[in-house]
């Protein structure tokens, strides 16, 4: 991606999960938290399926016009995914372990996906000096941090529009400037490889999943058709265009972030990838049978689902508008 938002969200979620773990030691606190983040969970379960009554409800609809608001693109319809009522306690993100605890585990998550998609296999394919590794591996993360540094100040540092739209341009700047470093040391092709690479991983690892859970129905994947279905993932996702794609960090809004990953974008979002997964499997209908064509749009719609809910439970903490 270019994983963008996926990685960043997941990295969040992943650290909030850890600091419910870590505040173990004051036995009180956590258990409180604990409490209190599965009852969210199982809230917002509850409301997912409902959306799913509403999905085929407004299905019938015309397709709405796409219009252009404050630099981020909207859809005048009503959401599939009604607002959460309550958003999420952020006294956990406020204490000062858990905010070193998942500074932490984000950059050593970041560091892993840096030596991941730098491999030797690429540093070899694109002669890559052992510097260049280093310094390309390092950039590469400081890419992604630059965006996770920017979710963690919308979490913790309770910043009004206006500064956030400072901050948003700074880390827009930061971007910039760690993708120009990210050329000169790889080259235009070999950037726009990795680029490349960051998101094939992730088809890779679609497939792997996909694999098991049709595998486990007794209709295994031969190598054939993983190696088509691999190929279909990329030609369909390369051919699609997103109304607003959280998938492409040069395309996300820094300076207003929090109309970017708004409730309507995050709904036009989940709509695109919808359509994206219906043409996907409409191709894979050419060479996976019927039992396996099943198997693979169930999993298509389990981990839209997951990503759904991963989104919602994540966007809740740090997308809360702060008055001027």
């Amino acid at each position: 991606m270019k994983v963008g938002l996926c990685i960043l969200v997941l990295v969040l979620a992943g650290g909030i999960a850890c600091s419910v773990w870590y505040g173990g030691r004051q036995k009180e606190r956590a258990a409180q938290q604990s409490a209190a983040l599965e009852s969210q969970v199982q809230a917002m379960q509850a409301e997912l399926e409902q959306s799913r009554v509403r999905e085929k409800q407004l299905a019938s609809l015309p397709p709405q016009v796409v219009v252009k608001t404050n630099q981020s693109r909207a859809v005048e319809a009503q959401p599939v995914v009604a607002p959460i009522k309550a958003a999420p306690n952020p006294a956990m993100l406020k204490d000062p372990e858990t905010r070193a605890l998942m500074r932490k585990q984000q950059e050593q998550a970041l560091a892993k996906w840096a030596d991941k998609m730098i491999s030797p296999e690429f540093a070899r394919t694109w002669n890559l000096t052992p510097e260049q590794v280093s310094k390309a591996k390092t950039l590469f993360a400081q890419r992604a941090g630059a965006g996770k540094d920017l979710l963690n100040a919308m979490m913790f540092d309770g910043l009004d529009d206006d500064a956030l739209a400072q901050r948003g341009r700074e880390t827009k700047q930061r971007v910039n400037d760690v993708e120009a470093g990210l050329r000169e040391v790889l080259g235009t092709d070999g950037f726009s490889a990795l680029n490349e690479q960051e998101r094939a991983h992730e088809e890779r690892d679609r497939v792997k999943k996909m694999r098991e859970e049709i595998g486990s129905s007794g209709e295994s994947l031969t190598k054939e058709q993983e190696g088509s279905l691999l190929a279909v993932l990329a030609a369909e996702r390369q051919g699609f265009t997103f109304h607003v794609d959280f998938g492409d960090v040069s395309k996300i809004d820094f300076e207003y972030p929090r109309d970017y990953f708004s409730e309507q974008n995050l709904q036009i979002y989940f709509e695109d990838m919808q359509q994206l997964n219906a043409r996907i499997a409409e191709r894979a209908a050419l060479f996976l049978s019927a039992a396996q064509l099943e198997q693979f749009k169930t999993a298509q719609h389990n981990r839209l689902d997951q990503s759904r809910l991963t989104v919602k439970m994540t966007t809740q903490l740090f997308n809360k508008r702060r008055g001027n």
